[in-house]
């Protein structure tokens, strides 16, 4: 099952989710849990130091570039997000649209 492209253009969380259990399987990715989980608190990070970059940038070309190096470090985390809801088989749309729904009705202080 070698996986040859991306999902479509727009395509839904459980599309992404099947996408990212070909991929493992394929590439032979570490499938455990708790080392996924302290993977992906790597990742954000990864993701603060991008956005520090951003936050510092003030050239036209150096704020693309951070803010590039952002979207590819909250990718990462999206991966692995995925990936977990797939190693405790979880329906992460259906999950995701169930919370907000509970969301929309709740209030913040």
């Amino acid at each position: 099952m070698r996986v040859k492209r991306l999902p479509k253009e727009n395509p839904c969380i459980r599309n992404l989710q099947v996408f990212h259990e070909k991929l493992d399987s394929e590439k032979q990715f570490d499938t455990d849990l708790f080392r996924n989980i302290a993977y992906l608190a790597e990742e954000i990070g990864e993701v603060v130091h991008a956005a520090r970059a951003l936050k510092r940038a003030s050239e036209s070309n150096d704020i693309e570039c951070a803010r590039a190096h952002v979207g590819e470090e909250l990718a990462d985390c999206l991966a692995y997000i995925l990936k977990l809801a797939n190693y405790a088989e979880v329906d992460l749309q259906r999950a995701y649209l169930s919370k907000m729904k509970q969301n929309i009705d709740r209030s913040w202080r």
